[in-house]
């Protein structure tokens, strides 16, 4: 799992609002620093850490939350659905790594349930890495990013 970036340009001096400015970017830089790896379903590390960090984005934002309006609330629904699609992406991975390390400790006469439990969870898997590189493609197409910076900035 990555580790946060360290958060540069606070200080306990500055007020609330201030440090809200400071870390809400970075925490969003943070986040795609990992959309390089995203177009490849297989980059499953990168993808789990884009996870942790849109968690770390996630939580950041409802702790300043009180410090913004209704849009930064629509904005955080965003970011929480995509936490929730990435979640399910690295619960469908780790299931996937327990049922093939079950599968090579199994009779031949166990496999039938256990391939069928393989084939369900990666259809599963890329139904939702569908879902979730068609979203990343719509914030992309709508400036997302950029807004979302300019809410933070506000």
């Amino acid at each position: 799992m990555a580790k946060p970036r360290k958060i540069t340009g606070i200080t306990p001096q500055q007020d609330y609002q201030t440090n809200a400015r400071i870390i809400l970017p970075q925490r969003l830089e943070e986040v795609y620093s990992w959309e390089q790896y995203i177009i490849d379903p297989e980059r499953r590390e990168e993808l789990h850490n884009m996870r942790i960090s849109v968690k770390r984005l996630r939580y950041t934002m409802e702790f300043f939350a009180v410090n913004y309006d209704t849009r930064f609330s629509e904005f955080l629904g965003v970011i929480i659905d995509m936490q929730d699609i990435l979640g399910d992406i690295h619960d469908s991975d780790v299931i996937l790594d327990t049922l093939i390390d079950y599968k090579s400790s199994c009779e031949y006469n166990e496999l039938r349930g256990v391939d069928m439990l393989i084939s369900r969870t990666q259809n599963n898997r890329r139904t939702d890495y569908g879902t979730f590189l068609n979203k990343w493609r719509q914030l992309s197409e709508t400036n997302f990013k950029q807004k979302l910076l300019n809410i933070f900035a506000s």
